[in-house]
């Protein structure tokens, strides 16, 4: 397994209003938050932070920021926080339906570049419980940086498109300030 995945870039955190980005997502008390394609975690820590009776569920690709989540979540003692390498193009090691809210943030774009958005998101649809949501945080088409290169971006009407076709309807998009937006999908 890559130490970085493919496409792995800065992390868009900092670029986001995690009280916005949480709200807008539903997530409160009890319940599971799937941070998928997590990368350092950042969202995974302010969820955990900010809400300490929901489980937080990170996954990633690349071991060694899964690691580095797992003893920041421990030294902050985090016990709601689970941290786990997988490969989010292969069946998710979750079960069916457990999963209340998943964020895909900076990730579905090269999903849709290398043809394996279908599968994953199939994968997502099968986790989320019925009347679940999903986050999707991605940048409009502006130059760079931050951000991925202008070619792969998605227009909130682009992603729509991808997840649409995946079975997901949109709901709404929430612009933060800079390149980075907010699609929710149910």
């Amino acid at each position: 397994m890559p130490e970085l995945p493919k496409g792995a870039g800065k992390d868009s955190f900092s670029l986001v209003d995690a009280g916005r980005l949480f709200a807008a997502m539903g997530l409160a008390g009890a319940g599971t938050f799937l941070d998928l394609a997590c990368g350092p975690g950042s969202y995974s820590l302010a969820a955990a932070r900010r809400f300490p009776a929901l489980c937080v569920q990170a996954i990633d690709l690349a071991p060694g920021l899964v690691a580095g989540l797992r003893r920041q979540a421990e030294a902050a003692g985090l016990a709601n926080l689970r941290a786990d390498t997988a490969d989010i193009t292969a069946p998710l090691p979750l079960a069916m339906g457990s999963v209340d809210a998943c964020l895909m943030a900076m990730v579905v774009h090269d999903l849709a570049a290398d043809g394996s958005a279908p599968a994953v998101l199939a994968e997502v649809r099968r986790v989320l419980r019925p009347g679940g949501v999903l986050g999707v945080i991605e940048f409009h088409k502006l130059p760079p940086p931050p951000g991925p290169p202008q070619t792969v971006r998605l227009e909130p009407a682009e992603l729509a498109a991808v997840l649409e076709r995946a079975g997901f309807r949109a709901r709404r998009t929430l612009e933060f300030s800079g390149p980075a937006y907010l699609s929710l999908f149910a």
